[in-house]
């Protein structure tokens, strides 16, 4: 390929040249074989550690379960913080678990009120307290985040690999180089002195 009067040395590793050495098609091969690695395992890599996180927070959906309880003690009104939202206050509660025990703790809620007001509150299969599980867009950010980071290190590994293959290529040629100027070298220096 000619452009502007020039050769075009985009690809030189491939084409057929007296010049080109059996550790540049290596080369060549290996720099091939990083952007594959890097395109596809990226891309599985991001999808799996993506479903891993949705696949967690499914799990958790499926394990806990919203129970109603009364409030034992009176609960004073949560002040609103600055973004708006109220926060949640600790109160101690009662509720009766799937198997009619009256269950007590003292737990995180968004009710207020006298002894003896409803409020929800989130237990696993046990019966223990525990949070709500996470939904909506909360879920989709942290798989998001998931992916990135699990491209982010896979980018590096394949990085790092790519760096230590042409580095160990490069140490060969070296090598390579030295051998050939021990053999060529004196003849040189016997002409020039």
């Amino acid at each position: 390929m000619r452009s502007n009067g020039r050769t075009s040395t985009r690809f030189w590793r491939w084409r057929r040249s007296p010049l080109r050495r059996r550790s540049d098609v290596v080369e060549a091969w290996i720099v091939l074989a990083l952007w594959v690695l890097a395109l596809v395992g990226g891309a599985a890599v991001t999808l799996a550690a993506g479903s891993a996180v949705v696949q967690t927070h499914e799990r958790h959906r499926a394990e806990r379960y919203a129970v109603q309880a009364e409030l034992t003690e009176a609960v004073p009104a949560a002040m609103p913080t600055a973004d708006g939202v109220k926060a949640q206050v600790r109160a101690p509660v009662r509720w009766r678990d799937r198997y009619g025990v009256v269950q007590t703790a003292t737990v995180s809620v968004e009710a207020s009120g006298p002894a003896g007001s409803e409020a929800v509150v989130w237990t696993d299969r046990w019966g223990t307290p525990t949070t709500p599980p996470v939904t909506g867009a909360k879920v989709a950010a942290q798989a998001f985040a998931a992916g990135a980071l699990a491209l982010g290190a896979w980018g590096g590994l394949v990085v790092a690999v790519g760096c230590a293959a042409r580095g160990r290529l490069d140490r060969f040629r070296m090598d390579q180089w030295a051998k050939e100027w021990a053999e060529v070298g004196p003849a040189w220096r016997r002409r020039t002195t």
